[in-house]
């Protein structure tokens, strides 16, 4: 059976360096989903994201799409059946709003990896490190998105494989596990 792997968190978390682990260790792509923000340097369409215009980013036919700050992300079918055609397992990074339809859409195909941090503080670090300026680091901290995605609700936490990534080392150890326990189904 093919198997989403759905990795959500606050920004900063480590998202994306969970998924190109995912890639680099495992062969397991990436869905790549799409927003309508610029590129920041380093990049590209189509590897990173699929970076729409507006009039493109409503034409595409979205499992979930939320709007972050002020421009939209969103997870499309295409996409999704493009990585599928690739790989049995595939990872996809989502908002923890958009975890609840893929938990419902795709009941024995989604397993949920939430990952957080011992310090929220930390994430600020890990902003500014990622090339984030100060003034978009600070509007980032007290969006309410962000607020959301630091906590889970009650129907999230009974799906959810939480895994801290206070270090890097440790955070790949529990996706191993993860990740053993799926291909030995």
């Amino acid at each position: 059976m093919k198997k989403l792997i759905i990795i959500a968190g606050p920004s900063g978390v480590g998202k994306t360096t969970i998924s190109r682990y995912l890639t680099q260790k495992y062969n397991i792509p990436r869905v790549i989903t799409h927003t309508t923000r610029p590129l920041r340097s380093g990049e590209q369409d189509g590897v990173d994201y699929y970076f729409e215009s507006a009039d493109s980013f409503r034409q595409l036919h979205f499992f979930e799409h939320v709007k972050y700050g002020s421009y939209q992300y969103g997870s499309s079918r295409e996409s999704l059946q493009k990585s599928f055609e690739k790989s049995d397992i595939v990872s996809l990074i989502v908002e923890t709003a958009g975890v609840h339809t893929y938990l419902q859409e795709l009941p024995a195909q989604a397993v949920f990896v939430y990952l957080t941090v011992s310090e929220p503080a930390e994430l600020a670090q890990r902003l500014e490190e990622r090339g984030d300026t100060k003034s978009q680091i600070e509007k980032r901290l007290h969006s309410p998105e962000f607020k959301r995605d630091l906590a889970l609700d009650d129907d999230l936490l009974q799906r959810a494989h939480i895994i801290k990534n206070d270090s890097l080392d440790a955070a790949k150890a529990a996706i191993d596990q993860l990740i053993e326990s799926l291909t030995n189904v």
